[in-house]
């Protein structure tokens, strides 16, 4: 049996909502808790909405990863940077009401399915800004899908009317998305993403966004692929020169 036909055959879930309650109540006391503890249970609270949302890879954690590493290269200050990681991590928490029916259709979308996963960024605004902790974070998770030429949702806004944060958001889940998998078309390479990126800068993405996503994330792409290099040569080393018995 194919993957496709797997996929196919996979039930469908509704929104969990006693996993949603659990969720929030669980944010609650990750804010009221000890400032010291924050972060890494709010990273981990991130995991769990990943286990719940589809498509269940990661895909929120990286984000976050991609998105200070941006913030990190554009030289943000600390606080900045702190905001950023808070809002990277929940940026999806509005898809926890979204059937996953929908969120995992491979073929086209309707009118009311599409519009129902466009509020998903509304909705983690309206979640979330009744945390008085998060609402800054909350309004750059509402404006992480408006696009730099003001064609985006839910506002429309344009250029630098659309924060810096979120900004930034926009471009490290748009990369992620295209280099994973989805059930309506399979990943783009690195490189067929990063062309992408660059095609719509200025349109979809601030363009200095991505010059500094492309200069981090490429850095450490290229790292990562010399030591794959070295380990792969260091292993055929070992093997020319191993002794046979």
């Amino acid at each position: 049996m194919t993957t496709t036909q797997l996929r196919r055959r996979r039930v469908r879930r509704p929104p969990d909502v006693k996993a949603i309650a659990g969720l929030l109540e669980r944010l609650d006391g990750i804010l009221g808790g000890p400032t010291g503890r924050m972060l890494p249970r709010l990273r981990d609270l991130a995991r769990d909405v990943d286990r719940i949302v589809p498509y269940y890879d990661g895909h929120m954690i990286r984000v976050t990863f991609y998105s200070v590493a941006v913030g990190m290269n554009m030289k943000l200050p600390r606080e900045d940077l702190l905001t950023l990681e808070v809002a990277a991590l929940l940026h999806d928490f509005g898809k926890l009401g979204v059937e996953e029916a929908t969120l995992d259709k491979e073929e086209r979308l309707s009118d009311e399915e599409f519009a129902e996963i466009q509020h998903h960024a509304e909705r983690g605004y309206h979640i979330l800004s009744g945390f008085s902790q998060l609402s800054d974070v909350a309004g750059i998770i509402r404006d992480h899908h408006e696009r730099f030429d003001g064609t985006g949702y839910p506002a429309r806004k344009h250029g630098h009317d659309i924060s810096l944060l979120s900004r930034i958001i926009a471009v490290a889940d748009s990369y992620d998305a295209m280099t994973t998998s989805r059930p309506y078309r399979r990943r783009r390479t690195h490189e067929q993403a990063q062309d992408e990126l660059i095609r719509q800068a200025g349109r979809q993405f601030d363009p200095q966004v991505v010059h500094h996503f492309i200069d981090e994330v490429g850095k450490r792409k290229l790292r990562t692929k010399r030591r794959a290099q070295r380990a792969a040569r260091s292993r055929e080393q070992f093997i020319e020169f191993m002794p046979m018995f």
